[in-house]
Parts: C-alpha cells; structure tokens; sequence
C-alpha cells in the first residue's frame, strides 16, 4: 500500500507539474501566438493593399503608354499626310477653289491675301504655317454655304478666325485661313524622328 501511495503521490505531482507547464502555456505562449497571428494578417492586409495600389499604378503607366503610342501614330499619320509641296501651288490651289465657290455661291471675292510661310514652335521644328486672309461680300444667305462648302473641300486649310460684318453691299465676310506644311528637307525626315 505504501508503493501505491507513493506510486500515487508522484503520479499527482506529475500532474501538477504538467498542470503548471500547461498553465504556463495557455497564459505566455497562447497570447503570443494570437498576437503573431494579428501580426501575419496586418502584414498579410497591408500587402495586398500595397499590391492593389500597385496594380492600380501599373494600369495608369500603360493606359498613358497605349495613350502616348496612338497619339504618336496619330501624329505620324499627320505627318505622312501633310503637304510637302511649294508655297505657290498650295497658293494656286486655294485661289482656285475660293474663286470656283464664290461664283457658285453668288459671292464676291474681294481680296486674298498670301502671308509668307513661318516657322512656328522651337528651332528646328519641321512645321511652316501659311496663313491667307481674304474678304468675300455677298447676301447673307449665300455666305453660310459659300464657308460649308469652303470647309468641306479637300485643301489643307483651316479656318483660323472669321469675321462677318455688315455692309452696304450685304454681308462682309473677313477670313483667315491656316494651313501646315511640312517644310523644305523635313519631307526626307523619317516620321518618328525628333528634330
């Protein structure tokens, strides 16, 4: 009986020793593993947020890349498209067509006037600007078409700034046309070149 007591009594301070040790755990090593846990998921959040922003950022970057590539082809479709050829014969060909129109339309060409080509923007841009006033009198009904039309034709004109006052002949129409050519040498300029 005394060997069972004994056997009894280690065997109950064996329990309570492993009582104690689990104590132990639930009270230092339970919380610290709740906080690391907290911790893995702050950490775990916080990275797919920066992930999300990322991603977000990255979207911005090529959306503004597609942007920039179809602004670029844009303009070297412009540049494929914009007359090259002298002064005079993109002169010529205005008059013809202002001259045709006005007597379509039942207008009178008052005066055209042709302003030297000139280099707009930076040194060494390959762009010149043509400008062409001109004045046209008519009845107002006439004038509306006349600048339709003028509009809808194929020159490489456009209209910078119009004027339409009254006369005693009917309406006086003051327009200044503008139009972009690709200046002498910059034709043999590959489009996509910087200048």
């Amino acid at each position: 009986m005394i060997t069972s007591l004994r056997s009894s009594t280690y065997r109950l301070a064996a329990g309570a020793i492993l009582a104690v040790l689990a104590l132990g755990v639930f009270a230092f090593a339970l919380p610290d593993a709740a906080q690391k846990r907290e911790k893995a998921e702050k950490a775990a959040r916080e990275a797919a947020a920066a992930l999300a922003r990322q991603k977000e950022e990255l979207q911005a970057y090529q959306d503004e890349a597609e942007r920039l590539r179809a602004d670029r082809k844009a303009l070297d479709e412009l540049l494929r498209t914009m007359p090259s050829e002298p002064v005079g014969r993109l002169h010529w060909k205005l008059s013809q067509v202002l001259y045709d129109l006005a007597r379509k339309h039942q207008v009178r060409l008052v005066s055209v006037k042709y302003g030297a080509p000139s280099r707009e923007g930076a040194k060494g841009s390959l762009l010149e600007a043509l400008d062409v006033e001109f004045s046209v009198v008519g009845v107002f009904q006439n004038l509306k078409p006349f600048m339709l039309a003028l509009e809808g034709s194929r020159l490489p004109f456009a209209v910078a700034s119009a004027k339409l006052d009254e006369s005693p002949e009917g309406g006086h129409l003051t327009v200044v046309l503008r139009a972009f050519r690709q200046a002498p040498g910059a034709a043999a300029a590959e489009p996509g070149e910087g200048a």
